[in-house]
């Protein structure tokens, strides 16, 4: 079952948040001050921004101690037990026993949050099905499904790469791999204004057998009065908006869904 949301956008606001994060990317990467990465890093932290951890995970080897610490805190505020790889790493390199505190915290904490996990997912397949030629759509997906699948206490995504089938069997946890596609991205104009309406689909397979669970569907509609909304950029944050509302539409009752398939043969779509 989905829920389609629609939602009535500025475009002033919405920009105004998408430069933030994107000015927090820039100088924990290269701002000169430290005290402007430590600001970038923290910032981060509270986001929730795509790309947030491995932007973190790098600061972690940063020339200023105070970079370093603000990135591990930042690690852990995400709360994605992915980075504690990352984080065991820094944690052995760090040459001060002072310094290694906010690591080790940043560990134990998202060590504790793996530790809820009833439920190990791996992503799959992520593709563009709706006609629009935009190479971004497909990666979009994937890292908003992977960052709003991070959300659930009770779910944990794997790092790409990950066997998740032997860490499913080795920690005794049931484990997908969640495939996603955009099949529908219409631009749409009306008497309420200008926007997109975008769908997405998700099938959930079974590991190691590859056994077809489940799928989620769910769709959105993100609409601006069409003098906000006249520019490339303003159309393009729109068109983004429609797809993150759709996927947010989706995978609400993903800890539902991954319950019902790990007791049942196939669980089937919502409509």
């Amino acid at each position: 079952m989905f829920l389609a949301t629609s939602m009535v956008l500025g475009s002033t606001s919405l920009s105004s948040a998408q430069d933030g994060d994107t000015s927090a990317f820039r100088d924990i990467a290269v701002g000169k001050d430290y005290r402007l990465r430590v600001a970038a890093a923290l910032a981060l932290g509270r986001s929730k921004s795509q790309g947030a951890r491995p932007a973190l995970e790098k600061a972690l080897k940063d020339p200023h101690p105070a970079v370093r610490a603000s990135a591990a805190a930042a690690l852990g505020a995400l709360g994605n037990p992915a980075a504690v790889p990352a984080l065991k790493a820094a944690l052995h390199l760090e040459p001060a026993a002072g310094r290694k505190r906010p690591i080790a915290a940043a560990i134990e904490r998202l060590s504790k949050s793996s530790a809820k996990a009833r439920f190990l997912v791996s992503l799959g397949k992520f593709e563009n099905r709706s006609g629009v030629k935009d190479a971004m759509i497909g990666s979009l997906l994937k890292q908003q499904t992977r960052n709003r699948v991070a959300q659930f206490a009770d779910i944990e995504v794997v790092a790409d790469g990950t066997d998740v089938a032997a860490q499913g069997k080795s920690r005794k946890l049931p484990a997908f791999t969640l495939d996603g596609s955009v099949t529908q991205l219409n631009r749409r104009q009306g008497s309420d204004g200008i926007g997109f309406s975008a769908r997405v689909e998700y099938v959930i397979r079974e590991m190691p057998s590859q056994t077809l669970k489940g799928s989620m569907t769910g769709s959105a509609q993100a609409v601006a009065e069409a003098r906000r909304a006249s520019g490339r950029r303003e159309l393009a944050q729109l068109q983004t908006d429609a797809v993150a509302g759709a996927i947010e539409s989706a995978l609400q009752r993903a800890p539902l869904a991954l319950e019902a398939a790990s007791g049942s043969s196939v669980v089937p779509s919502g409509r």
